[in-house]
């Protein structure tokens, strides 16, 4: 899911009120503590000098090598600077002067040109195949952060806003919301720090973000393998041998990366084998990302205590809905108390089909055998072959119907484009509506070197309402490591498909005014909910029915085995989520925990309380963890969205999937609001009550 442009760009101010009764709203701005004092409001003596006005940008057009990524970083960063020192240099008290179009207005101009200088070059700095282009794409993250930084730092930019804030001038919702974030992030990010304060601040973001960049790096160029003899394919399906002819000596190779991992350790009848492709998958990143983790946790401590929170859980959740580290680990205990018995039940229910499939006493199941034992008794008990299910799925034709079923839902075209890309398997979608452009995609979908490793939305360019009212439209890109076009495509990797899908679709259908709010730009432990409810398309036989076609016959997936998936849908549901309530408090764990410790220790610590698998001895699974850069204290986000998604998606179900007047009202309250409103308001209003974890629970425990 980084820093805050990873994956889904999440806004630099995004925050919203909690969803918990429990926990109180944020305070409005006049009960915020002054971050400088903010001198008396007189009349204006002059007006100010004009100030640049922003147009529409073509990152794609700028960035085709190395030297277009630089120019489009410092050109768009110089703006922003500029555009900060316009603000900066109002007199605070002139009031006359202090318009919302000079002030706030202005400043969101300036997180738009942040935005345009670093989207495009975060994501080819983990997509492009040229490794020049890659490190000057790595190179601008380091001197956003830096603009970044300065900006929050800025006295003068602080006066201005406190005094703009004091004028308590009439705005609308998303404009006072605005002013709300910000006055709240100028404190967050140091602004009454002193110098000395304020310069140690440099350092640690820098430091930070050099560290990330080379933690998840690490992760992308690591690709581990285990050499074996073809005969200990055995289980995995035929195209997967077709894929692994033996090499010249006659030993098969099968890699850590995602489209050799998960069917081998899924199908692998070598359990051994399957074990030792796990250990390597599981330490992928090594002792220097082990290393790496240490110390940007030891940064961020000393970060959050610098700026007033007592560890970095607290500072990271307090924009939240969580709003503290208290409140996400509250939450993540009542989940697991609700499946508790669920848990054990399947627990057991593995150990015995593991133990018939693998009858050897001191090869204890381990995490990795899940896939396997749920295969097994899918295809036993529920008549569910995956492998053959894969076959029903092909990449292009998945794609297809995933763009006809959205078109339909929200009255959308979309046109293939030519052009510009930053590799040739790239394809280009306009997004058109009513007749009228109003984004574009790019879907990067096949695995290659150096190349991301997992599957995730990245903003190419945020929209926004330009101050002559033209509009930037967004462009997003979708990256992926699925099989090649032609080849059998596992089912759970069409629901991934979905799920980022319904990223793109967050960020390509807003409407929001400011480029702060637009799109995904809206708080981490909601930002998951659009995609995980979107994830139910891809199960539902109405919408399976468009698309799902046997690669070799054409024939549709046979009724019998949509029954099967309905069955096998919830099995093994309370194993996944354990395992997701374990990543979840590991996070918190590492956050909330003074350094220096030993991250392995408290992997093995929390492994044994929150998980039922075995832990591995000889594995740090932290090292290949790319959450743990971005979503930092934040993991716990995706059981929270995913109880507002179920929530929500209970009225997607009442009306029907396909139901217009339901994703009308979706695209309405949701899609196009962005984190311009309250996330809790928004959904309230699509769902006409308050929003709950009922139907979440219901669905884990089967009710």
């Amino acid at each position: 899911m980084p820093s805050p442009r990873f994956v889904l760009c999440a806004a630099l101010v995004a925050a919203s009120a909690s969803c918990r009764p429990a926990v109180p709203p944020p305070p409005p701005v006049a009960t915020e503590k002054p971050i400088v004092d903010a001198p008396p409001v007189t009349p204006a003596v002059a007006a100010p000098p004009s100030q640049v006005a922003l147009t529409v940008v073509e990152p794609l057009a700028v960035a085709k090598d190395a030297a277009g990524v630089r120019a489009l970083c410092t050109d768009n960063l110089a703006l922003a600077t500029r555009i900060v020192g316009e603000v900066a240099a109002l007199d605070p008290a002139a009031a006359a002067t202090l318009t919302w179009e000079r002030t706030l207005g202005h400043l969101d101009d300036a997180f738009l040109s942040i935005s345009n200088a670093s989207e495009l070059p975060y994501l080819l700095g983990v997509a492009h195949p040229s490794e020049d282009v890659r490190t000057a794409a790595q190179e601008c993250e380091k001197k956003t952060d830096e603009v970044e930084t300065g900006l929050y730092l800025d006295e003068r930019l602080a006066r201005v806003v406190v005094a703009y804030a004091a004028k308590g001038e009439s705005l609308s919702e998303e404009r006072q919301r605005f002013l709300e974030h910000v006055v709240r992030e100028l404190r967050r990010r140091g602004a009454e720090l002193d110098e000395k304060g304020k310069a140690r601040l440099r350092e640690l973001n820098q430091e930070l973000t050099e560290l990330g960049q080379r933690f998840v790096a690490e992760i992308g160029a690591t690709t581990h393998q285990i050499e074996l003899a073809p005969e200990q394919l055995r289980g995995l399906p035929e195209s997967f041998k077709k894929a692994h002819p033996p090499r010249s000596d006659g030993k098969v190779v099968v890699n850590t990366d995602y489209p050799d991992y998960y069917p081998f350790v899924t199908y692998a009848a070598d359990r051994n084998l399957a074990r030792d492709l796990f250990v390597k998958f599981t330490n992928r990143g090594g002792d220097a990302n082990v290393a790496r983790l240490d110390r940007i946790l030891a940064l961020r401590h000393e970060k959050a205590q610098l700026v007033g929170y007592a560890h970095w859980a607290d500072y990271a959740t307090e924009p939240r809905m969580a709003k503290n580290a208290a409140s996400a680990l509250g939450f993540l205990t009542r989940v697991h108390s609700a499946i508790e018995p669920a848990i054990a039940t399947e627990f057991r229910d593995f150990g015995a089909e593991f133990q018939k499939a693998v009858p050897d006493p001191s090869r204890a199941m381990i995490e990795a055998d899940r896939y396997f034992v749920a295969d097994r008794i899918k295809s036993q008990r529920l008549s569910l072959d995956s492998k053959l299910l894969a076959d029903y799925f092909e990449v292009d034709a998945v794609t297809r119907g995933l763009l006809a079923i959205t078109a339909e839902m929200y009255g959308l075209e979309y046109a293939p484009l030519e052009g510009v890309q930053w590799h040739e398997s790239v394809k280009g979608y306009e997004v058109r509506s009513g007749g009228r452009s109003i984004a574009r995609f790019y879907l990067d979908l096949a695995p290659r070197a150096n190349k991301y490793k997992h599957a995730a939305m990245f903003g190419i360019r945020t929209g926004k309402t330009l101050s002559d009212g033209t509009r930037q439209t967004p462009i997003a890109a979708l990256v992926c490591n699925f099989p090649p076009p032609g080849e059998p495509m596992p089912h759970d990797q069409v629901v991934t498909y979905f799920h980022e899908f319904g990223h793109v679709l967050h960020h390509i259908l807003t409407e929001a005014e400011l480029a702060s709010f637009a799109g995904t730009n809206t708080v981490r432990d909601f930002v998951e909910a659009p995609s995980q409810m979107f994830e139910e398309w891809a199960w539902s036989p109405e919408a399976l029915g468009r698309f799902a076609r046997h690669a070799k016959t054409g024939q549709p997936l046979p009724q019998a085995m949509l029954t099967a998936m309905e069955r096998s849908r919830r099995f093994g549901i309370a194993l996944h989520t354990e395992r997701q309530l374990f990543l979840a408090n590991l996070d918190l764990a590492y956050h909330t925990t003074t350094p220096p410790f030993d991250t392995t220790q408290v992997l093995e610590r929390v492994h044994k309380k929150e998980f039922s698998f075995r832990y591995v001895k000889g594995t740090h699974f932290q090292s290949s963890f790319g959450h743990l850069i971005g979503y930092d204290a934040g993991y716990y986000g995706y059981q929270w969205s995913l109880a507002l998604a179920y929530d929500a998606l209970d009225r997607f179900k009442k009306a029907g999937l396909f139901d217009k007047e339901t994703a009308a009202a979706w695209k309405k309250h949701v899609l196009t609001r962005g984190g311009s409103r309250d996330e809790r308001t928004m959904l309230r209003e699509f769902l006409g009550r308050e929003p709950s974890e009922a139907a979440y629970v219901a669905f884990l425990v089967g009710r």
